[in-house]
């Protein structure tokens, strides 16, 4: 356990989860206080490309104008407040309001509007220009803040900075884009990636290719957590296998390594892991210099406080988000981008030398030159029509269940082991906002 931070071990109560009230206190105070994950750089590299990510009742326009520099405001007119530009990503020059076509430059300042001289008071352009929003980009990411008094988001991520500077995560292409509407509050989501005591018993198929019960926890301030999980391995609460498992086998594989030379061996995998990274490191178009070899075999994850899961390997990623329904707390949205390190021809990479250590689940259909963004229902994960991979297809399956026993007169509050301190970090964080605003009396420490 790395701790820059401790936890008050407040209870956690299930009306957080279902409660109106605690949702427009988390739109106040959270969503439009924090620092945000809005965009992928590599959406907006082109002048006149747009994205538009919505969180709750407030939607943010991010543009890249004519002159190269970046911009995020509201996606409000000024004349009557219209939505001016639906989610996603686009390409405009101007952006013009469905309604009554007023006009915007993409730095947000009004260029013009229909019958001018029929305002009294004239159209000021700086005075009518779109309500600017705080951004900033790390790791090929962009983000944005609506207070305007924030603090730097280099500030906000602190540690989180030093962590992910050895993982190329800048480097690495969008292969799959997709956003899932579930039946439970965003929290549920965030709790569920926030420990591993459930994955013994829903993810049966992790014994086979991590180590879970030696996993290394971190708590950071601002509500930020990692984990490391000792990869390339198979459970230690189970004897070891005399044969690689067929997730070793693959891993083995795509590093050019023939698994059959691990029979009565399998002990030995992580260490021929390393080696074979360290060999090929700068030959295969992988770059491995700035990783331990801890690093080279370990899944990391970081959670972003409020709703960031970032989990990965040096070659690859999943990025995701847990976002809120506008109106009902009981529902919210996950975004997941998977990424992918593609091998640098520069190195001598080649599309033979391509490595899947992070494997996306099956979309990847090509949209106007990008991986077409695939929306879809909780419902279409549990017929099997869609799949975010095997993991997170069986952890959606249970949290409609989490978030209806979240409502129960018969739940009181959490009761957490050790193993899940990092979902009692963040809560403590949440806890500050609530007590704030007046939903939590006293602080009442578990016994």
């Amino acid at each position: 356990m790395i701790k820059d931070t401790e936890v008050a071990a407040v209870p956690i109560d299930g009306d957080r989860y279902h409660d109106p009230h605690h949702a427009r206190v988390e739109a106040d105070h959270i969503w439009r206080k924090s620092w945000l994950l809005a965009a992928l750089e590599s959406d907006l590299q082109k002048p006149k490309s747009t994205v538009t990510f919505d969180i709750g009742h407030d939607s943010i326009i991010i543009a890249r104008a004519s002159d190269g520099t970046l911009h995020a405001y509201h996606n409000a007119c000024t004349h009557r407040g219209t939505r001016l530009l639906e989610e996603g990503v686009s390409s405009t020059p101007l952006i013009t309001c469905p309604y009554h076509a007023w006009c915007f430059n993409l730095d947000g300042r009004l260029r013009g509007a229909p019958d001018p001289d029929s305002f009294a008071e004239g159209l000021p352009a700086d005075r009518l220009r779109l309500k600017p929003v705080q951004l900033d980009t790390w790791q090929g990411f962009v983000f944005v803040n609506m207070d305007p008094d924030a603090e730097p988001l280099s500030d906000f991520l602190g540690r989180m900075v030093e962590r992910a500077a050895p993982y190329p995560i800048a480097k690495m292409d969008l292969i799959e884009d997709q956003t899932v509407s579930v039946e439970c509050n965003w929290k549920a989501m965030i709790d569920n990636f926030s420990e591993l005591y459930h994955v013994d018993h829903i993810h049966p198929q992790h014994k086979r290719f991590v180590d879970c019960p030696n996993a290394t926890d971190e708590l950071f301030e601002n509500g930020h957590t990692g984990l490391h999980v000792p990869g390339f391995v198979t459970d230690s609460r189970y004897p070891v296998p005399d044969r690689p498992t067929d997730y070793q086998e693959m891993q083995l594989t795509a590093l050019g390594i023939d698994a059959q030379e691990f029979v009565g061996r399998v002990a030995e995998i992580p260490a021929a892991i390393t080696r074979a990274k360290r060999e090929q490191s700068g030959r295969n178009g992988y770059d491995y210099s700035a990783l331990s070899d801890e690093q080279l075999t370990t899944v990391f994850q970081y959670n972003l406080f409020p709703n960031i899961i970032l989990s990965g390997s040096p070659e690859g990623l999943w990025m995701m988000r847990s976002r809120p329904h506008p109106d009902d707390p009981s529902q919210s949205y996950l975004d997941k981008w998977t990424l992918q390190l593609n091998p640098d021809p520069a190195l001598g990479g080649g599309s033979e030398h391509k490595q899947t250590m992070h494997a996306a689940s099956g979309n990847s259909e090509i949209a106007d030159g990008r991986v077409a963004r695939d929306c879809f229902g909780h419902e279409a994960i549990l017929s099997g029509a869609k799949s975010m991979t095997e993991t997170i297809d069986q952890d959606i399956s249970l949290l409609a269940r989490v978030q209806a026993g979240a409502r129960s007169s018969g739940f009181d509050h959490a009761w957490l082991s050790d193993q899940e301190i990092r979902v009692a970090h963040f809560h403590d964080v949440l806890n500050e906002t609530y007590r704030a605003a007046g939903l939590l009396e006293e602080t009442k420490l578990l016994p």
